[in-house]
């Protein structure tokens, strides 16, 4: 499902055409040294038509240095959507990731988020998240405040390092971008048909600008508040598992390969999320110039963003060995339908909150020191808090009145799930009387990321005519330092199934959920969902009841869950990683004719010296619990300790970018630079993490390696631009990059002393054959009841005797080289006078290192490749303007990961997502205007190794704005 855009229309068309690479506009000749007038630069706010601004953008494309392209908004303080992440889709080789039906992660020719340095005015922005990211999610930053995006697809000698795939440049409006008075407002109801009913949000934007005496002192002020509520609507399984235990069972083998692996589903589930999501955004500038040679800037930004999702899902969790009676199995290896005994139906409550909070303070002065000589200044503190905080609980229909449950993926995309019970009960009669307590638990992860960096910079040009026109030299400094912690409370049980609890829970926590209303038009959802309720709850409220009850052995209450973040345990992780980089570089400019064509070439290159410290806790693991059938937990020492390491290593970065102007309307252009990308932060701690709950599947150790070198890329460009006529044009690109040190995980089986596995000792073995005896199923389930019946225990401690717990125990380094190669194609063509214009463009990216679906080994491959293409139509006239767009992106690889399951693929389906806009000039002050995204209600789903391994289907919807804008 995909974000609506809060489009303004009014500048829609404009903003588009740019983006789909007509445009390199202001921002462009900035960063080339292209020579317009002042009022193109980057970051500055473009008044005029449509037309006049094509022809504008075209010129200025025309004599860009590298590849660059970039958008600008047509008026002050406007955007083409009000998430910037869905504005620079409509780049060639630019895709998006979407999370609830909105942008939030780029992916540049096939690399994603974490391959994209996100830098504000040309600083370098921390990463927006938690759990050591890098990444920056653009869905934090409104889009009201922006006045332009530059997305550098190769790298230059004065453009920081960090992007192997690009460097996304945001800008802001400064007061001296417009002389005098300058102010717009904004004002929309949003109607997300997610939701039932007709429910309006209110998103509000301002921007006043003004100079003063007499143009020497300038203030802007931008502000922006929106909220939005949302439903997301999913079926998913959290993972396929590799050659089960298929016991007894009756088979029925259709695999091409007898001998070849195996694949089934861990479970199966269906969920109901309801969002609201809170976004601030601010900025306060003020510029002065107390001379006619200097320029002073102080600017601070602001950004705060907070969604608070309540989900609740229903699903059923596969057991094998002794609990499969039967299923059928693919030529591919796939487990397509399968009957599973005594299993449980289970409904999870979960309440979950993030907040990212960016705060940025930065200085520049600019001095004109001479005619031909510039000397900036430029330094910033840039932070970013980030929390999120969960807690879910889990209770479930009595599994002893459970027959069995049976999974079918043949007739339906989205898997099909039902479930047999003891008489008088089946699926259309379940009630709350029968409802279990089983465990829930708390969680929080916290970053916090800070950026102090200062950079000095000197431009010398050349007055004359030579062919050296401009010399470039600068040092920079940057010091980021990310601390990133995870808190866990343990699993909360009052045990597991225990049907003395059978109804403890109150039927007023509850409520009753038509399922036939869920993912309906969709191919297993809807009508297809075989379940036809489940109960929801809220899992603060059940945490509260269970509480007072008593536990699994009916002695004493429960523990209810932690207050707020006060855990009073060690943390599950906890890190700082802090890096340090120096940079220093150098950059010519030229300008000559060469057999009567003009020839212009920017060489540069940049060294950078960065230095890694990191320092981590590490927690002593003593012992393994079985608490329950399906769920174990690690016990560690009290307290922790402190590892630390470090390294350091040194880059040298060259890059030229050429144009030769063969003709009056074609020109060719070819650049070649070395990029880099520093490795995730996880990849860079100092310790070992052994899973907390290491159920059977899931026993994994992770270790960091704090010596990890950068990615890094050759890049090389070769493109040719064919101008049809001022604001009509089209050009092909060719790209190749090759990317060394790229990163993977080795994974080897290893032991530790001390940690023995209960579920395969001597009372597992002799609970085994006392079930077996009795004629019963040797279930998890049917052992565990057996072990306590033995026992009176109602947990089980691994003992000395027992076989030792085998861990897969994974760790990074540095490995093979990555060859990326393709075109894109862009095309631009205003017909006349008649206000009608149609922009078009298409990213064919290939290579790479390809996921192989019959290797069951740990492999290498890059996620994120895949092809796609925008078309947009556009007509703007007499005041009148709309714009019809359509998106799509063929299917690629995800992840090389499943949420539970490490060394699994996911791969996400194509997607395509038609949007639409129309606004009115009531006036030269005043336009109103209507946004209509994912007019078709487009949807998104995953699988896994081959198509029929269902892991995930979203339900899209429209999403509808209706807004006036009032400007000075």
């Amino acid at each position: 499902m995909r974000k609506i855009q809060k489009t303004v229309v009014s500048l829609a068309g404009v903003a588009i055409v740019l983006a789909c690479g007509a445009s390199a506009a202001q921002a462009q000749q900035a960063a080339t040294g292209a020579q317009t007038p002042a009022a193109e630069e980057p970051g500055a706010i473009v008044v005029t038509g449509l037309r006049k601004s094509l022809a504008d953008a075209v010129g200025i494309k025309r004599n860009t240095q590298g590849v660059v392209d970039a958008i600008t908004s047509e008026d002050i303080g406007k955007m083409p959507d009000t998430n910037l992440a869905e504005s620079i889709q409509r780049i060639p080789g630019v895709s998006i990731d979407r999370s609830n039906n909105e942008g939030s992660r780029v992916t540049v020719r096939g690399f994603g988020p974490e391959f994209n340095l996100v830098t504000l005015n040309g600083r370098s922005m921390p990463g927006s998240g938690t759990g050591g990211t890098r990444s920056f999610d653009f869905s934090n930053i409104s889009a009201d405040g922006v006045s332009g995006i530059d997305v550098f697809k190769t790298g230059r000698a004065d453009v920081a390092s960090g992007g192997i795939g690009s460097t996304i440049d945001i800008h802001t409006a400064r007061p001296f971008d417009h002389n005098g008075l300058r102010a717009s407002a904004q004002v929309k109801g949003t109607d997300d048909t997610s939701r039932s009913g007709f429910h309006v949000t209110p998103e509000i934007s301002g921007l006043i600008s003004d100079t003063f005496a007499d143009d020497r002192i300038g203030i802007l002020l931008n502000g922006s508040y929106s909220e939005r509520d949302s439903q997301l609507q999913s079926a998913y399984t959290r993972g396929w598992l590799n050659n089960v235990d298929l016991g007894t069972a009756a088979i029925t083998d259709n695999r091409t390969n007898k001998s070849g692996p195996t694949w089934a589903p861990q479970d199966a589930n269906w969920a109901v999320e309801n969002h609201h999501r809170t976004r601030i955004n601010g900025q306060a500038v003020l510029q002065f110039k107390p001379t006619d040679t200097i320029v002073g800037t102080i600017d601070y930004t602001y950004a705060l963003y907070k969604d608070h999702a309540l989900k609740n899902s229903f699903g059923a969790w596969f057991g094998y060995g002794g609990a499969l009676n039967s299923a059928t199995i693919d030529k591919n290896g796939t487990m397509t339908n399968l009957v599973d005994a005594g299993s449980d139906l289970s409904y999870t409550g979960t309440d979950d909150q993030q907040r990212n909070q960016l705060g940025s303070l930065g200085g520049n002065v600019k001095w004109q020191a001479f005619d031909n000589l510039t000397i900036t200044a430029d330094a910033h503190h840039s932070v970013n808090n980030s929390t999120d905080e969960s807690q879910f609980y889990i209770v479930g229909q009595d599994q002893n009145y459970s027959i069995n449950k049976i999974f079918d993926s043949t007739k339906t995309a989205i898997p099909t799930t039902t479930w047999t019970f003891q008489s008088p009960y089946n699926v259309n009669n379940l009630n709350t009387s029968l409802i279990t307590p089983l465990f829930g638990q708390h969680n929080l992860s916290r970053q916090r990321t800070a950026v102090d960096e200062a950079k000095l910079e000197t431009e010398w040009r050349n007055n004359g005519d030579s062919g050296l026109r401009a010399i470039k030299v600068g040092v920079n400094y940057k010091q980021t330092k990310t601390g990133f912690t995870v808190y866990n409370s343990g699993n909360i049980s009052n045990g597991y199934y225990d049907p003395r609890l059978d109804g403890a829970l109150s039927s007023s926590l509850f409520t009753k959920v038509n399922s036939s209303s869920l993912l309906s038009g969709m191919s297993g959802g809807g009508k297809d969902i075989l379940v036809p309720y489940f109960y929801s709850f809220n899992p603060m409220a059940v945490s509260q009841a269970l509480a007072g009850l008593p536990n699994y052995n009916g002695t004493g209450p429960a523990p209810a869950y932690p207050s707020g973040y006060g855990y009073g345990t060690v943390p599950a992780t906890d890190n700082l990683i802090r890096e340090r980089t120096f940079s220093a570089y150098a950059q010519m400019q030229f300008d000559a004719d060469f057999n009567g064509m003009r020839f212009k070439a920017q060489a540069g290159v940049r060294y950078e010296h960065t230095s890694v410290s990191s320092a981590s806790l590490q927690q002593t693991p003593v012992s393994v619990t079985w608490n329950n059938p399906t769920e174990f937990q690690t016990q560690f020492l009290p307290g922790a300790q402190v590892y630390t390491a470090g390294s350091s290593y040194n880059d040298f970065l060259p890059a030229i970018d050429m144009s030769l102007q063969i003709t009056k309307r074609l020109v060719a252009r070819a650049s070649y630079s070395t990029t880099i990308t520093r490795s995730d932060l996880t990849s860079l701690v100092s310790t070992q993490v052994v899973n907390a709950n290491p159920h059977v599947g899931n026993r994994t150790i992770s270790s960091g390696n704090p010596a990890l070198l950068p990615y890094t890329s050759q890049n090389f460009d070769l493109s040719f631009e064919y101008y049809i006529k001022n604001n009509s044009y089209f050009s092909a690109n060719y790209f190749v990059k090759q990317v060394s040190n790229f990163i993977t995980n080795t994974t080897s089986n290893v032991t530790i002393p001390g940690l023995t596995d209960s579920s395969a000792g001597a009372l597992a073995q002799k609970a085994t054959a006392e079930v077996l005896a009795a004629g019963q199923q040797a279930s998890p389930q049917n052992i565990f009841a057996q072990m306590v019946a033995d026992t009176g225990k109602q947990a089980f401690v691994g003992q000395p005797n027992d076989p030792l717990i085998t861990w897969q125990l994974t760790k990074p380094s540095n490995g093979p080289t990555v060859n990326i190669h393709g075109f894109e194609f862009a095309g631009q063509y205003v017909f006349g006078d008649t206000g009608f214009g149609l922009q078009a463009n298409v990213s064919l990216p290939a290579g790479g290192a390809r996921y192989d679906n019959s290797n069951i080994l740990e492999q290498f491959a890059l996620p994120g490749l895949s092809k796609s293409y925008n078309i947009v139509g556009f007509y703007e006239k007499n005041g009148f303007q709309t714009r019809v767009a359509w998106n799509h992106r063929d299917a690629f690889l995800a992840a090389l990961s499943q949420p539970l399951y490490a060394n699994q693929p996911t791969y996400t389906a194509a997607y395509g997502q038609l949007d639409a806009s129309a606004s009115y000039d009531i006036n030269r002050h005043a336009t109103v205007f209507i946004d209509a995204v994912n007019i078709l209600g487009a949807s998104q789903s995953q699988y896994g190794r081959y198509t029929n391994q269902f892991l995930y289907a979203a339900k899209g919807y429209g999403r509808y704005q209706v807004g006036v804008r009032v400007k000075l």
